[in-house]
């Protein structure tokens, strides 16, 4: 078996990204496949159909809060490389409707979670194997200008690094 090589370098682009995310888009799963050239997604399936816009629910998040991470484990001893994935979603004010969609959150194991981040850009978390809800943290604040509110992450873990998602999937 012939291992992959490089194919390209990395040229330093210009100075106009921005870090941070906008929204987190979440769907019911399981993905049962996915159309995808070059890192980018056109097309996820879920219970025989396409997903729309209409089958995502938008979590809005305040400004400078949010982000995405990949981490990525190659073990030559063990021939394995994994991609570890991680939404990190903040949400302001602690409330019961907020409380109920959490629960069902951290009870789905195979959540299809897209962000947007502020350069416009959708990327997958757990697309093929499953997102689900790691960490949630509920706070009060002390001080009247804290936040009130939650810290959620969600992960996954991917033999396949972050997906490009076409936009026209996920916000109509």
């Amino acid at each position: 078996m012939a291992c992959s090589n490089i194919t390209s370098g990395v040229l330093n682009g210009c100075s106009s990204n921005q870090g941070g995310l906008e929204a987190i888009f979440i769907a019911n799963g399981p993905v049962e496949s996915i159309t995808e050239t070059a890192g980018v997604v056109s097309a996820i399936s879920v219970g025989g159909s396409p997903l729309v816009p209409a089958d995502f629910f938008k979590f809005d998040v305040p400004r400078t809060t949010s982000s995405i991470s990949e981490t990525a484990t190659g073990d030559v001893m063990q021939g394995t490389v994994t991609y570890a994935q991680t939404a990190i979603m903040v949400l302001n004010q602690m409330q019961a409707s907020t409380r109920d969609q959490l629960k069902l959150m951290f009870e789905a194991t195979n959540m299809v979670v897209v962000a947007k981040d502020n350069n416009g850009k959708f990327f997958s978390i757990g697309l093929l194997r499953g997102a689900y809800g790691e960490t949630a943290t509920s706070t009060s604040g002390v001080a009247y200008q804290d936040r009130n509110g939650y810290e959620i992450t969600i992960s996954g873990i991917e033999k396949d690094p972050m997906f490009e998602i076409d936009s026209a999937i996920v916000e109509a």
